[in-house]
């Protein structure tokens, strides 16, 4: 099982029959192979691990003994589940509460460094940049100047999904309700990079997207509260849990065109979902709609 196709859930009959099933986003796993239940229970002790202990030096060793396996067998059950590695894991985790901490204290860079556990303030900063694109002092500047902007206010109008050149598809929420969602094509099995195409839109409609490259995608979407802002999203905790989606199957796209269309259905995150880094392309999104606002502005005088 690799990749996401091993996070595909299933409502099982038995499922509904665990007294876990209200907290649960992973139903159907357990029921799938006989050690499911054992590998998501020390995938997630291993995360919390990382979560009370983000301040200090962790060693793979120390992570595998909080999830009760040996270093090897446990780097390669993390990697099934998580569909990354745990030093990736981690270093996204402090990468989220770098942010935070950036956004909602004084700390200088030095001393949020420290506090996400890094003792070279050169590593951090070089691992900042990779993730978001930009320095953790310039984030800070970039979220002053643009980060009230509702997230809402981003959706962009597309043409109608009749006349779409790219993929089509929609993003569905719980009962029908509407809200808004960050969308991201990312090319198969690589949720850690940058997504082929960002976009924000609105939930339980059909939605028409920009163009992509041949090839196979699969889109993810993080949910975004109603009247949320770009810097409350770049500033959210890392043990806040909100409301994710995975496609429920690969967009393939051939000659600019994709066979079928997209479902990701939303639902509730789990601890060990994989990372997903949104900062750079909704902060480009954040900034295109500025610099469209100050164009289509009229001088005075």
């Amino acid at each position: 099982m690799k990749g996401h196709s091993s996070i595909h859930w299933r409502t099982e009959a038995n499922c509904l029959k665990c007294d876990k099933i209200g907290l649960c986003s992973t139903v159907g796993r357990c029921l799938a192979e006989s050690t499911g239940a054992a590998r998501i229970t020390s995938v997630a002790k291993a995360v919390d691990y990382m979560i009370e202990h983000l301040p200090e030096p962790i060693q793979l060793s120390d992570v595998a003994r909080a999830g009760t396996l040996s270093p090897f067998h446990f780097h390669r059950v993390f990697r099934d589940v998580t569909t990354t590695t745990p030093a990736r894991f981690l270093t996204s985790l402090r990468m989220a509460e770098a942010r935070r901490l950036l956004l909602v204290t004084p700390k200088t860079v030095t001393d949020v460094c420290t506090s996400i556990g890094y003792s070279s303030l050169g590593t951090f900063i070089s691992q900042f940049g990779k993730l978001t694109g930009l320095s953790p002092r310039r984030f800070r500047c970039v979220v002053e100047q643009i980060g009230n902007i509702p997230v809402e206010a981003l959706v962009e109008a597309g043409p109608e999904p009749a006349a779409a050149s790219g993929p089509i598809g929609a993003v569905t929420g719980q009962n029908g309700e509407r809200c808004h969602a960050l969308l991201g094509l990312f090319r198969l099995n690589r949720p850690q990079e940058l997504p082929s195409m960002f976009t924000v839109i609105a939930t339980n409609r059909l939605v028409a997207l920009p163009p992509v490259p041949d090839g196979d995608y699969e889109p993810i979407s993080v949910a975004v509260g109603p009247g949320a802002t770009v810097r409350d999203v770049l500033a959210t905790p890392i043990g806040v849990l909100g409301r994710v989606g995975f496609g429920l199957s690969p967009v393939n796209v051939l000659g600019g065109r994709c066979r079928h269309p997209f479902q990701v259905a939303l639902r509730r995150q789990r601890r060990f979902d994989p990372p997903i880094e949104f900062t750079r392309p909704l902060l480009s999104l954040a900034r295109r709609r500025v610099l469209r606002i100050s164009h289509s502005t009229p001088a005075i005088g």
